[in-house]
């Protein structure tokens, strides 16, 4: 296992994001003995830039299917990060939050988080 995990990093260099794709059961201890491939994700690093001003909220309904937002999925909501026009934000209404994206806002004020990842269900 430790010559494959050798050569598949001497060959293949892991993505800076450290994401990869193994096909077949890693060591797992790979990652703790330095040998450059990092195995493990951490959702919190990859997905949370600023914790104190993210939150996590569950898409309900299809409006935003056609943009890749699911029924189910999880939006992931910065708070802090100012939005540009092509972002999807959340709003707050009067019934509760809604998506929508930037530039179709009549008030640049009701952007209440920015939309920065989604995390969808993968289903067959």
């Amino acid at each position: 296992m430790e010559a494959n995990l050798e050569a598949m990093a001497g060959s293949n260099p892991v993505p800076d994001d450290g994401v990869s794709v193994h096909a077949g059961f890693p060591n797992p201890a790979a990652d703790r003995r330095k040998w450059g491939v990092k195995l493990s994700l951490d959702f919190n690093q990859l997905l949370v830039k600023r914790p104190s001003s993210t939150f996590v909220f569950r898409i309900v309904g299809h409006r935003y299917a056609d943009h890749g937002i699911f029924d189910g999925d999880i939006a992931v909501v910065d708070r802090a990060l100012p939005p540009r026009d092509s972002d999807v934000v959340i709003r707050w209404l009067e019934q509760g939050f809604e998506l929508k994206r930037f530039r179709q806002l009549e008030n640049p004020n009701e952007a209440w988080g920015v939309v920065t990842a989604v995390v969808h269900q993968y289903e067959r």
